[in-house]
């Protein structure tokens, strides 16, 4: 990249970046308890018990701290959210541990109190920062599209006129004079910081999250034409919001870093599988995965190498039409216009197959599992284990010997017929091998035809004016003409950095980040 390439990232190489930390008591409080739940619900051999509670406590936490509406809002639920979890601990009180039944009602009073708040902490720490040297253009983003209405709402009877955006509007081409970002710094992704689009950017947040005060430089060095980027972020005062009276519980800003470790508040991409049972799935070793943010504020979790992980791509064709084909997971980038259901790409494929199958289905997945139960079977009795059993096989004839994907949910049969008799015959099936696999091929013949079909629906429902908005708002909801559920399209905004280890079933299916 030249020099004069790597300044048009630098479209404000002098942009003036802030920290502005918000304190409010009972958010304080709230986190507090909430965080001491989570964590001993966590260090729990089994917490399945308290599942749906935590899933309901990590939201609230993800909407204190990115959502910027009064704490008595509607939209936020939390005198609702507050009810259901006092009930939870009433109904478990003589089943469950008691110091955690206690705990969670302490999260609930906490929260009961918060739901009865009036005030919007983190739109006063966003005025703090507008309110002293704004000129120009301002733009207040926020994480996610679902309560941008809200949020404009919100601004507008505060008499406050601004244009509320996303984050992903400032990894764009416009420039602006100021900018504000409500929510973690831990949480943006790439770009913000290090090629920032705006004179003076301001990253209000609560200040229980801990956040580093250097910049990573997009680039290893070199001068920037038009100016030096900011290596730091300059930490302004804290902005105490609340009535007086909820400052005297020792919960002030001067103590309140005491309280909360980094453990307590995860990063996006912990969030982001909050609640996700770990390592291992179905008998499955868990596989390896990056979140990639969506642009409706939702996000997919994709496979790190390339497997058998589908995925839906949409892009134009050299007509300016939109062209939708299947990819391997792990090939998405950011840019990239994806079509996603709250089930897998995979689990889709079942559906629209068992229809195709009809009354067939059970029968035929009935032999699809069974034949790869009993290799398992084998395998996990085998004293060599995988190894050994492969070995087996190639000295039966086998010229593959496939075995982490022919036991794995998505097998169908082997690739070649003469390796499945080989298998057959190992598992002292051989006589049926013929009659099996013409099964299996039905299931195989349904799958494409399901394939094309999803593939076939997709691209209908997206011609004509919903590709035109989905360019314009890049998201949109995609009904589909031959089943009752719809899925969505939507642009990858970023890719997070970090790993993580998923079940994989997991993958390539749309997720909420206030819905673990």
């Amino acid at each position: 990249m030249s020099l004069w390439e790597a300044d048009t990232v630098y479209q404000r190489a002098d942009c003036v970046i802030e920290d502005q930390p918000v304190h409010h008591s009972r958010v304080h409080s709230f986190m507090r308890a909430a965080s001491q739940f989570l964590r001993t619900v966590g260090e729990l051999e089994s917490s399945d018990l308290w599942r749906q509670a935590c899933a309901d406590i990590r939201r609230v936490r993800w909407l204190l701290g990115t959502v910027p509406l009064p704490l008595n809002s509607g939209q936020l639920r939390f005198l609702e959210t507050a009810r259901g979890l006092a009930g939870t601990g009433a109904r478990l009180q003589q089943a469950a541990d008691a110091d955690l039944v206690r705990q969670l009602s302490a999260v609930a009073q906490a929260l009961t109190r918060l739901g009865d708040d009036s005030t919007n902490p983190l739109a006063a720490g966003v005025m703090a920062f507008l309110s002293s040297g704004r000129r120009g253009s301002s733009l207040v983003a926020v994480t996610n599209r679902i309560y941008q209405d809200a949020v404009v709402h919100a601004f507008g009877e505060m008499h406050y006129p601004v244009e509320i955006g996303l984050v992903s509007d400032l990894l764009g081409a416009e420039v602006f004079d100021s900018a504000v970002v409500v929510g973690p710094v831990g949480w943006l992704p790439p770009g913000v910081l290090n090629a920032p689009r705006a004179a003076r950017l301001g990253l209000v947040h609560y200040d229980f999250y801990r956040e580093p005060l250097d910049i990573q430089p997009l680039f290893d060095g070199g001068p920037v034409l038009r100016g030096a980027m900011p290596t730091r972020i300059r930490r302004r005062e804290t902005r105490v919001v609340g009535p007086p009276s909820d400052l005297a519980d020792a919960t002030t800003p001067e103590t309140a870093e005491s309280l909360l470790t980094d453990l307590d508040v995860a990063s996006l991409a912990q969030d982001a599988v909050a609640g996700l049972p770990d390592g291992a799935s179905g008998g499955h070793e868990g596989v390896e995965a990056r979140v990639a943010l969506l642009a409706d504020g939702s996000h997919v979790l994709l496979p790190v190498e390339s497997s058998v992980h589908k995925i839906l791509l949409v892009e134009p064709d050299p007509d300016d039409e939109p062209s939708v084909e299947a990819v391997d997971g792990a090939s998405i980038s950011v840019g990239d216009y994806v079509v996603l259901r709250g089930s897998s790409y995979y689990q889709s494929l079942v559906e629209r197959a068992d229809v195709a199958l009809g009354d067939d289905a059970s029968m035929l997945r009935a032999l699809q599992q069974g034949w790869k139960a009993q290799l398992g079977d084998r395998i996990a009795h085998h004293a060599d284990g995988r190894r050994g059993v492969a070995k087996d096989l190639v000295a039966r004839g086998a010229v593959t010997t496939n075995l982490d994907y022919w036991t794995s949910p998505w097998c169908i049969r082997t690739r070649s017929k003469d390796d499945f008799a080989v298998v057959m015959r190992y598992l002292g099936r051989g006589r049926e091998a013929q009659d099996v696999w013409g099964a299996l091929g039905r299931i195989d013949h349904a799958h494409r035809s399901a394939g094309r079909s999803y593939a076939e629906a997709v691209q209908r429902a997206v011609s004509g004016n919903l590709w035109q908005h989905l360019w314009e708002e890049r998201w949109c909801e995609v009904p589909l003409d031959d089943t009752d559920s719809g899925a969505r399209a939507a642009l990858v905004d970023a890719v997070l950095p970090a790993q993580l280890c998923v079940p994989p079933h997991y993958l390539c299916r749309l997720r909420n980040s206030e819905v673990p």
